[in-house]
């Protein structure tokens, strides 16, 4: 039986399957896009949370902020709402999220990999079985869930970054370089840098073959032409990203992911960036969704995880029939980055190579969460299975030996191993969770004060463990006989098509059809009508408590921000609590790369090391007149106690403003010394300032005689604006957050150096007299970033559109 010669034509067959694919995406996201309801995760909620003091400035003013003035006490604002940038294609999409999100670029992925899968066979099927294989691994649902849209975006532009490679090394040219160029400009522009990191991995490991090849003779001239042409692409795609990049490699030169604590050059902490390393026998999840859990019972070595990488066993086994059967060098290529990138993966539990690539490797230090390189393991193995299932559509039994085909074979090893470990899980699998026994014994034994040694602990803790390992091994033995039945009937339908019982077309579809259901099963586990909110934004889910609006008026009263800023003490973690900052100048914050001297004052200064109090220097230090708290701060007033939450609003009556003049300047080398001070009680930063080097200025005493005042005339992300007045030149310290890349100072207009002070904040020389000192943040990698990108935008866009014009002209009669 032939297919309907309606899809004879290739134009009929993609625009057949790009449909069949929008179907799958609307089908599958049908709980948003036809429920009214939206998914509006707890990441999506701390960015608003964020981003609230940015987003107010610029409906204001209509300017962007590119300074949040209310998390951390002030930071960039680069990587919480990335300044505007030249418009490129990925702005389409952007354009649509208003309306269908996530369908906006689910369909994006989707596409991309079944281009990916086309470039890589020539079949539609193939290619129809890598976009549900890629788009529907079970990591995209999690992410979304969790509310990680900027890497579930850069994960739908990954796909086509490949394909621009792919097809630069099939036919090099300056068009294909240029169309390279625009992918990696859009897969940058997600803004999710760690995601662009591993996709070049695989362009890489890629080229390597290629070149290993030509090295032997086989197109040499095409590979040195496609490098040149890609390395031209490359360049140019960096600089259309320029804004915000040029301005975000500066931040991070400042922050704790390119610092070391005290501020000296250095790298990410190896414990902290390790952090949720895959498990060597969690690898499993691979094909046994549940082989270690779901995110509510979940055994593995991680502290937690929100899901599986699970591709199912339909998958694993079309990839390594492709590895097995059709070694051409993009298989070859896609192969060894699922192997590199799957030992990337297990972090720490493999830190013969990590630890080495980690210290050595440029920017690999620069990431954490190395689970998150399966992300891109799960994109190869769906490639790679396309070639592996198109192998298989092009086959038939023509020697007799149907069970030595290479697909019956494979089917059949990995049959038998899914079954071995099935019905020896009691023996091959351990169901109790590294550390479990003694984290339950030390609860049993604190909640009933006891010794943890005590006999009556360590059965409770042992009845504990065997009661859940019950459950443990059903929702293992359940999944792995998913996964048989899976591969079961894929065998099956691999022997019609061999048989020539059924048809190519139709087998094709129907295994097509088997990984769409068996991935759709387990996605429905982390994305389903219950993670929906009667919202249509993230503002809306914010929660605002009745001590909130005591502080606003606190706020009004004093004439707006930038007269104090608060410190909230609820919940078990305040400091990685976002939901202040939606309101107030605040103290905490939700971000992965904090300023680093803002980091050490978290952990070094802010709580008195002997009592866990907030230490009253470093609240001074940035003017926190209001701490929020659930049990009494010790030399603080209660001023309002909430009935809606119990919290109680405690005031600091002598609060130091946020600018004020000092009369002593001390130079103290060493930050572990300038801490000290601070954590003494005997000293007065109202008093005296600590410098990092002298400063060639007079000081003079501040008493009743003494002119010294300071007042607050603008606030802004963009401008800080005060009038002072010092009968002797003095020095201001000003209690905001010390970033020397972007805020310049000038007093009566006259441009003035900021000195650190006390470590965290800001110095100005100010001479006797009436004055108005402004600060301003005004990066000059921003200006110089735009200009790049329209520049490289101009150069990568024009040309493709002057070279398919110049092509049309030419075969034009």
């Amino acid at each position: 039986m032939a297919p309907p010669a309606l899809f004879d034509r290739p134009l009929y067959r993609h625009g057949a399957a790009l449909l069949a694919l929008a179907v799958v995406s609307f089908g599958f996201f049908a709980p948003i896009h036809f429920s009214g309801k939206s998914l509006i995760a707890f990441d999506t909620v701390s960015w608003r949370a964020m981003a609230q003091s940015m987003i107010d400035y610029e409906e204001a003013t209509g300017e962007q902020a590119l300074w949040s003035t209310n998390p951390f006490g002030g930071m960039p604002g680069y990587l919480i709402a990335a300044p505007e940038g030249v418009p490129q294609v990925d702005d389409v999409a952007s354009a649509l999220r208003k309306v269908i999100w996530p369908s906006s670029h689910f369909l994006v992925m989707l596409g991309g990999a079944y281009l990916l899968g086309f470039m890589l066979t020539g079949g539609v099927w193939s290619a129809l079985f890598a976009a549900c294989a890629y788009g529907l691994t079970t990591y995209m649902p999690i992410i979304l869930s969790a509310g990680h849209n900027s890497k579930f975006i850069a994960l739908a532009f990954a796909p086509w970054l490949i394909v621009a490679f792919g097809y630069a090394m099939q036919r090099p040219g300056l068009l294909r370089g240029l169309l390279f160029a625009i992918a990696l400009g859009a897969n940058l522009s997600a803004g999710h840098i760690q995601i662009t990191f591993y996709a070049v991995w695989v362009i890489a490991l890629w080229w390597l073959v290629e070149g290993v090849r030509a090295l032997r003779g086989e197109g040499r001239a095409a590979f040195v032409q496609a490098t040149g042409w890609l390395a031209l692409g490359g360049v140019l795609g960096i600089l259309m990203v320029a804004n915000p990049y040029l301005a975000i490699a500066e931040y991070k030169e400042f922050t704790i992911r390119g610092a070391e604590s005290g501020g000296a050059p250095g790298a990410m902490d190896w414990t902290y960036a390790m952090g949720w390393s895959q498990g060597v026998g969690e690898l499993l999840t691979l094909l046994i969704a549940d082989a270690f859990g779901g995110s509510s019972a979940y055994w593995g070595p991680k502290d937690f995880t929100g899901g599986p990488h699970y591709v199912g066993g339909l998958v694993l086994v079309f990839a390594a029939l492709a590895v097995w059967r059709y070694r051409t060098p993009a298989v070859l290529g896609l192969g060894i980055a699922a192997l590199v990138m799957t030992l990337f993966s297990l972090g720490e539990h493999f830190s013969l190579l990590n630890r080495p690539m980690f210290d050595y490797f440029p920017l690999f230090g620069s990431f954490r969460v190395p689970e998150t390189w399966l992300s891109m393991v799960a994109l190869t193995l769906a490639a790679l299975a396309a070639v592996g299932l198109h192998g298989v559509l092009g086959e038939r039994d023509k020697t007799g030996s149907f069970w030595r085909s290479p697909a019956v074979v494979a089917f059949g090893v990995a049959i038998a191993l899914t079954a071995i470990l099935v019905l020896g899980k009691e023996s091959l699998m351990s169901f109790e969770r590294p550390g479990e026994y003694e984290q339950i014994a030390q609860q049993i034994a604190a909640g009933n004060n006891v010794s943890p040694t005590d006999p009556r602990v360590e059965q409770t803790a042992r009845e504990y463990i065997a009661e859940v390992g019950v459950q443990r091994r059903e929702m293992f033995g359940g999944d792995g006989m998913r996964t048989l039945l899976f591969l079961a009937l894929g065998l099956g339908v691999v022997a019609l098509i061999r048989r020539g019982t059924a048809p190519a077309w139709a087998g094709g579809g129907v295994l097509v059809l088997l990984v769409l259901v068996d991935l759709w099963g387990v996605d429905r586990r982390y994305f389903n009508a219950e993670l929906l909110v009667d919202a249509q934004n993230s503002e809306e889910q914010v929660q605002t408590y009745d001590f909130d609006r005591f502080v606003l008026d606190r706020v009004a009263e004093a004439g707006g921000p930038g007269h104090f800023r608060v410190l909230s003490l609820e919940g078990r973690h305040p400091m990685v609590n976002a939901r202040p900052s939606f309101h107030y100048e605040s103290l905490g914050g939700y971000h992965g790369a904090k300023l680093r001297r803002y980091q050490d004052y978290l952990e070094h200064l802010l709580l008195d090391p002997r009592t866990g109090t907030p230490n009253p220097n470093a609240l001074d230090l940035l003017g926190v007149r209001y701490v929020i708290s659930g049990r009494p701060v010790p030399g603080m007033t209660a001023v309002y106690t909430g009935d809606q939450t119990g919290y109680t609003v405690y005031e600091k009556t002598d609060v130091l403003p946020r600018a004020y003049f000092v009369e002593g300047v001390e130079v103290v080398e060493g930050h572990e010394a300038v801490w000290e001070r601070l954590l003494s009680p005997e000293f007065d930063p109202g008093r005296t300032a600590m410098v990092e080097a002298p400063i060639e200025w007079a000081t003079a005493p501040i008493d009743s005689n003494a002119t010294a005042a300071v007042t607050l005339r603008k606030f802004s992300p963009h401008e800080i604006e005060w009038a002072v007045e010092t009968d002797a030149p003095r020095l201001l310290v000003v209690g905001e957050v010390y970033y020397p890349a972007g805020w310049t100072a000038a007093v009566d207009g006259a441009e003035t150096p900021i000195h650190p002070v006390n470590y965290l904040v800001r110095g100005v020389e100010v001479p006797a007299g009436a004055h108005t000192v402004t600060m301003r943040f005004e990066p000059a990698s921003v200006r110089t970033g735009r200009l790049i990108s329209a520049i490289a935008t101009f150069l990568a866009y024009g040309g493709v559109l002057a070279l398919l014009g110049l092509g049309y002209f030419r075969r034009s009669p």
